[in-house]
């Protein structure tokens, strides 16, 4: 389900979406690069809410304990949230990778797992 720019913003502010969360979409994401980086959505149980997540490791198969950055936008329903992840979140995160695959030597593979 897609998010109009006139539709109400999932965050749950009353305000339309290109008054609210559309305007945040060209902040950076606070991200170090790592080998392995995996996005979508958890729930938050502070704020008994729904948020994006991204997951980043140090090593290509995902063993450890992971990074993790979580949005500060919270959604009442996990259909919103991955809304808002796959608008604003995944987009920059695929440009975030793109951007280190131009280092000399790195190989870069990027996945949707929907």
């Amino acid at each position: 389900m897609a998010i109009g720019r006139n539709d109400p913003c999932p965050c749950g502010s009353g305000k339309k979406y290109k008054k609210c969360c559309a305007t945040k979409q060209e902040q950076p994401l606070e991200l170090e690069p790592a080998i392995r980086m995996k996005g979508g959505v958890a729930f938050d149980p502070k704020a008994d809410a729904f948020r994006a997540i991204v997951h980043s490791w140090d090593n290509p198969d995902c063993e450890g304990e992971p990074d993790e950055w979580l949005s500060e936008q919270a959604f009442q329903s996990e259909d919103d949230a991955m809304s808002f992840y796959k608008m604003n979140i995944r987009p920059k995160l695929e440009r975030f990778m793109r951007e280190a695959a131009h280092g000399e030597g790195v190989d870069v593979t990027m996945r949707r797992l929907e």
